[in-house]
C-alpha cells in the first residue's frame, strides 16, 4: 500500500508544475517548513539555528538545482565503454559551459568593442593611399592640386583686400593697426610751418632729407627743370656715396673681428679657467673623458686640411709597364757609370742599398698606386705604415738607384733602349716528359751546381737580366751573387718580364717557376742550412709564379712525385734510404701550392701515397731516416688538416717511433700488448738505437733540425729525447685532427697505453731526470687524450634498428554488413570514403562556425542594448537633475513673489 502511494506521489509529482516542483523540494530537505524551525525542545537541549553549516545548506540547494533542471548537464554517447577509461567530456554542465563562453566573448569581443574607433601609432595620411579604388595617376593628380590650393592659400595669407578668418586683414606699425594709430611722430628735421601744417604740406628740409631732395631744382636755377641726364649723374653719385660707406663700416668691422680672433685665446683661457670644471672633465686616473676627447677632436677636425683629389688608381698592365720603364732606366744610368759617362743620378753603392733597403727619396706614406705595390716605409719610424706586398714586388734595391731617374725624359736615353730580351728564354712544352729522363737530370743538376755561397759580394747588381732558359744558366747567372741579391734579382726578372707585358712572357716566367723549383731543391741539400728566410721567399716566388702556367708547372711537379716515388721503391728493396731532403721539401712546396682538401688531387694524392709507402714499408735504421719520416708525417697532417682523412700508416709510424723510446727491441712481448702495430723483428732490431737508457744523461733535448735531414747525426741521448718529442708533439696535432672521427678510441686508445708505459718508464729522479719539457708535454698529452678518450664513449651509442610506423594490414570491405547502418557509408572505393569523409567534416566545421558567429551577433547584440539603456539612464538621470533645479528655482521665485505682495500690502 505505502509503495502505491508513493508511485501515485511520485506520478503526481510529474505532472507538477516546475515552482510547485521547487517547493516541494525545499520543504522536503528541511530548508523551509515546520523542519527549518527549531523546537521549543530544541532550544531546552541547547540547540539553535546557527549550529546547522552554511555548506551542507548549499549542497542542498545545489542538488535541488541539478535535479530541477534536466537539461544543465549534457552527458555524451560513447560507442564502446571501456572499463577504468575516464573522460572530460562525458558529462557536460551546459550552464557553466555557456557562462564561460560568455566571459570569454566578453574578454574578447566585448574588448574589441570598447576599443573600436581608437587608433594608436602612425597613421598613414596621404592622399589616396589606402584607396583601391584609386589609380596611381588620379592619386598623384589629386596630391598636385591638393599641394597648388595649400600654396594658393598661402599667398592670400597677405591679400589685404580678402577677409579672412585667422589671417591678416590690416596694416600694422609696431604691433599697432594703423587704423587705432591717430597721429605719426613728425619726421626728424621737419621744418613744418603753421601755413604748411595748416594746408597739410610737407617742407622744402624734409622733403631734401628724407625723399632724396625731391629733384629740386639747383640754387639760381629755380626755373628749370633738371634733365635726365643730371638727375641720373645725381643717383649714381649718391649710390656710389653710400657704396664707400657701407665699405667703410665692413673694414671696420672685420678690424674688431681681427683684433677679437687675436685675444681668442685670452678669452677662451677666461672662459675655461673654472678649476671645478676642469675636474668634471676628468676621470678618476685623470685622464680627459670622453666627451673632452670629442670637442678636442672637432676642433681639429675643423682646421685639419682638406684633402686632394689624387690620380685614378692604375691598372695591373700600367703599374708593371711602369716599373719596368724605372729598371730599364735604372740600367742605363748604372752602365753609363760604369763607362765613366755623367749620369743624371749617383746612388750610393748597389750593394748596400739593396741589403739595407736604403731609400735616398724622403720617406712618405703610401698612396694610391703604392698600394699593393713594392713600396717599403722606413721601418725604423714608428709612424710610418706596414703595407704587405701583393703583386709586382721590385725589392728594396730599386729605389736606391732611381732618385732622381723618374723626372729624366731626355730623348737621348729613350733612344738607347734596346728590345733583346723580347725573344729570350724558350717553352719548356718541348721537354723531355719520361720519368727517368727527368729523374736522372735532375741529379745531375743536383751533382754538377756548386754549393751558393753566402758571402759579401762586391759586383753590382744590375736592373736588368736575361731570361734563364734552364738551371745551368741560373747558376752562370747568379753566382757572383749572395742569397740575398739572388732574391733581389727574382723580384726584377719578374717585374722585366710580367706577363701583361708581352705574350712570350709567360713562358720565361712559367721556365722561371721550374728552375726556382729546382734551386729550392739545390738550397735544402746543403750544410750548413741555408736560413729560413730566404727559403720561404722563394717558396712565396715559387707559389705566385706556379699559376702563370700550371698545367705545365703541374706536369713538371707530378714528374718529381713519380721521381720520389721510384726513389722510395728503389729504398725499399735494396733496405736503404734513397730519399733527399729536397724530396722533403717539394714535398712541403706542393702542399703548400696546390690544393691538399681535395678528395683526388693530380699531384697531392700520389704524393700522399708514396709517404704512406715509405712509412710503412721502410726500414728505419739511422736518426735521419727517422728524422725524415717524423718530417713527411708532419706534411702529411699540414695536408689534411682540413679534410681529417685518415691515413692509418702516419699513425702506425708514429706509435712505432714513439713505444722504439721506451719499448726494450729484445723483448718481443713488450711490443705485443695491442699498444703498437706488429713490426716485424728486423724492424724492431732497426728501430732498437731509440730506446732510452735510463743511465744515460741528456744534455740538450732540442727540437729535429733540418741539418738532420742532410746528415746523419749519431744515436745520442739528446737526439733520441729529440725524437720523442717531436713524437709526443706530433701524436697532439692527430689528436686535434682526428678527434671528429667515429673510430677514434680504436685509433687513439693504443696511443693512451703507450703513453701510461713511457710516464712509468722515463727516469724522473736523480741526474739521470728526463728532460722538463718532454716530461711537461708527456703529462700534457696524457691528460688531454684521457679527456677525449672518455668525451668519444660518453657520445658513442650502440646501433638500433631504423624505426619504421607500423604498418596496417591490407584488407578489404566486406560486401555485407550484419550490423548495416543507414547513416554510415559503406563504400568500397577508399578515395571516395576519404572525400566523402572530408565533406562530412566541412560541414560540421560550417555548421560549427555559424553556431559561434551566430552567438557572437547574439553577444554584441546584447552589448549594444545594455550601451543604450546606460545612455537612457544617464540621459533620464540629467534631465531629472534639470527638472530638480528648474523646480527649486520656480519655487523661490513663487516665495519672492509672495513676500513682495505681502510687503506691499503692508505698505498700504
Amino acid at each position: 500500500m505505502a509503495k502505491l502511494n508513493a508511485a501515485k506521489r511520485n506520478a503526481n509529482n510529474g505532472k507538477q508544475s516546475a515552482l510547485k516542483k521547487l517547493r516541494t523540494a525545499l520543504s522536503s530537505s528541511g530548508i523551509t517548513g515546520a523542519k527549518s524551525h527549531v523546537s521549543k525542545r530544541d532550544r531546552k537541549r541547547g540547540i539553535h539555528k546557527t549550529t546547522q553549516k552554511a555548506d551542507e545548506r548549499r549542497q542542498k540547494l545545489q542538488a535541488i538545482q541539478s535535479a530541477l533542471n534536466p537539461f544543465e548537464f549534457q552527458t555524451n554517447r560513447k560507442k564502446l565503454d571501456v572499463l577504468g577509461l575516464k573522460r572530460k567530456d562525458d558529462v557536460v554542465n551546459v550552464a557553466v559551459a555557456r557562462q564561460r563562453a560568455v566571459e570569454k566573448r566578453k574578454n574578447t569581443l566585448g574588448k574589441e568593442r570598447q576599443q573600436r574607433n581608437r587608433f594608436g601609432g602612425v597613421v598613414d595620411q596621404r592622399i589616396g593611399e589606402n584607396d583601391p579604388t584609386m589609380d596611381p595617376e588620379e592619386r598623384m593628380l589629386k596630391r598636385f592640386t591638393m599641394e597648388r590650393q595649400k600654396r594658393q592659400s598661402r599667398g592670400d595669407m597677405f591679400n589685404l583686400e580678402d577677409d579672412v578668418e585667422g589671417e591678416i586683414t590690416s596694416l600694422t606699425h609696431f604691433g599697432r593697426s594703423i587704423d587705432e594709430i591717430d597721429e605719426f611722430d613728425e619726421p626728424a628735421g621737419s621744418d613744418y610751418g603753421e601755413d604748411d601744417k595748416a594746408s597739410g604740406a610737407i617742407g622744402s628740409s624734409a622733403v631734401s632729407a628724407t625723399h632724396f631732395g625731391g629733384f629740386e631744382p639747383a640754387a639760381g636755377e629755380e626755373g628749370r627743370k633738371k634733365t635726365k641726364n643730371e638727375i641720373m649723374q645725381e643717383i649714381i653719385a649718391k649710390s656710389k656715396q653710400h657704396k664707400y660707406e657701407r665699405q667703410m663700416l665692413k673694414e671696420q668691422d672685420d678690424g674688431v673681428r681681427r683684433e677679437l680672433d687675436d685675444d681668442f685665446e685670452s678669452v677662451r683661457a677666461l672662459l675655461f679657467a673654472d678649476k671645478d670644471q676642469d675636474d668634471d672633465d676628468m676621470d678618476v686616473d685623470g685622464q680627459p673623458s670622453k666627451e673632452k676627447l670629442y670637442d678636442s677632436y672637432v676642433r681639429d677636425l675643423v682646421f685639419e686640411k682638406r684633402g686632394r683629389p689624387q690620380d685614378r688608381l692604375k691598372t695591373e698592365e700600367e703599374q708593371a709597364r711602369e716599373e719596368l720603364e724605372r729598371l730599364e732606366r735604372a740600367e742605363r744610368h748604372r752602365l753609363r757609370r760604369m763607362e765613366g759617362l755623367p749620369s743624371d743620378s749617383e746612388p750610393d753603392s748597389d750593394s748596400d742599398t739593396e741589403m739595407k733597403g736604403y731609400d735616398s727619396k724622403k720617406k712618405r706614406r703610401p698612396e694610391a698606386d703604392d698600394l699593393g705595390d713594392d713600396f717599403e716605409p722606413n721601418a725604423e719610424s714608428e709612424d710610418e705604415i706596414n703595407v704587405p706586398t701583393e703583386g709586382v714586388d721590385l725589392g728594396a734595391g730599386l729605389e736606391a738607384g732611381e732618385s732622381s731617374e723618374e723626372e729624366d725624359s731626355d730623348s737621348e736615353e729613350e733612344e738607347e733602349e734596346d728590345d733583346d730580351d723580347e725573344d729570350d728564354g724558350s717553352d719548356l712544352s718541348g721537354s723531355d716528359s719520361d720519368a727517368e729522363a727527368n729523374e736522372q737530370q735532375s741529379d745531375a743538376a743536383a751533382r754538377s751546381a756548386k754549393p751558393v755561397s753566402n758571402h759579401e759580394s762586391t759586383t753590382e747588381l744590375p736592373f736588368t737580366f736575361v731570361a734563364p732558359t734552364d738551371y745551368d744558366t741560373w747558376v752562370e747567372l747568379v753566382a757572383p751573387y749572395t742569397l740575398e741579391q739572388q732574391l733581389v734579382i727574382i723580384k726584377r726578372m719578374r717585374t722585366q718580364y710580367h706577363i701583361r707585358l708581352a705574350p712570350q712572357n709567360k713562358g720565361k716566367l712559367a721556365a722561371l717557376a721550374v728552375i726556382l723549383t729546382n734551386h729550392l731543391a739545390v738550397l735544402t741539400e746543403q750544410n750548413p742550412p741555408v736560413p729560413k728566410q730566404i727559403i720561404d721567399d722563394i717558396v712565396r716566388h715559387i707559389g705566385e709564379l706556379a699559376s702563370v702556367d700550371p698545367e705545365q708547372y703541374g706536369e713538371y711537379c707530378r714528374e718529381l712525385v713519380i721521381g720520389m716515388q721510384r726513389r722510395i721503391q728503389k729504398g725499399i728493396r735494396q733496405q736503404s734510404n734513397q730519399l733527399r731532403a729536397s724530396d722533403v721539401a717539394l714535398a712541403r712546396l706542393f702542399v703548400s701550392v696546390f690544393s691538399s682538401s681535395d678528395r683526388y688531387h693530380a699531384i697531392i694524392t700520389p704524393m700522399m701515397v708514396a709517404i704512406a709507402q715509405f712509412l710503412s714499408q721502410h726500414t728505419f735504421t739511422s736518426i735521419r731516416d727517422v728524422s725524415i719520416g717524423l718530417a713527411l708525417a708532419a706534411i702529411v697532417h699540414e695536408a689534411q688538416r682540413l679534410s681529417r682523412r685518415l691515413v692509418p700508416e702516419v699513425l702506425n709510424y708514429v706509435t712505432s717511433i714513439l713505444a722504439a723510446t721506451v719499448c726494450d727491441h729484445n723483448d718481443a712481448s713488450d711490443w705485443s700488448d695491442g699498444c703498437v702495430f706488429p713490426l716485424s723483428r728486423r724492424q724492431r732490431e732497426a728501430l732498437g738505437m731509440l730506446h732510452i737508457n735510463a743511465a744515460e744523461k741528456c744534455t740538450d733535448a732540442s727540437d729535429i733540425s733540418w741539418a738532420w735531414l742532410v746528415e746523419d747525426v749519431p744515436a745520442t741521448a739528446d737526439s733520441r729525447y729529440a725524437v720523442l718529442r717531436a713524437c709526443l708533439a706530433l701524436c697532439r696535432r692527430y689528436v686535434d685532427c682526428y678527434f671528429s672521427l667515429p673510430a677514434f678510441i680504436e685509433c687513439f686508445q693504443p696511443l693512451a697505453v703507450l703513453l701510461d708505459k713511457a710516464s712509468l718508464r722515463l727516469p724522473r729522479f736523480k741526474l739521470q731526470r728526463a728532460p722538463d719539457a718532454v716530461l711537461k708535454l708527456l703529462e700534457d698529452l696524457q691528460s688531454y687524450l684521457a679527456d677525449q678518450l672518455t668525451s668519444a664513449r660518453e657520445s658513442r651509442h650502440p646501433l638500433k634498428l631504423q624505426y619504421h610506423k607500423p604498418l596496417a594490414i591490407a584488407s578489404v570491405a566486406p560486401k555485407f554488413e550484419s550490423s548495416y547502418n543507414p547513416e554510415t557509408h559503406y563504400d568500397p572505393d577508399r578515395d571516395r570514403s576519404e572525400i566523402m569523409k572530408l565533406r562530412r567534416q566541412v560541414a560540421r566545421e560550417r555548421r560549427g562556425t555559424v553556431r559561434e558567429l551566430r552567438r557572437d551577433a547574439q553577444f554584441l547584440a546584447g552589448e549594444r542594448l545594455k550601451e543604450q539603456k546606460e545612455k537612457d539612464k544617464a540621459y533620464a538621470d540629467k534631465m531629472k537633475k534639470a527638472w530638480s533645479v528648474l523646480e527649486s528655482d520656480q519655487s523661490e521665485m513663487k516665495k519672492l513673489d509672495k513676500q513682495r505682495i505681502k510687503e506691499r500690502k503692508a505698505k498700504v
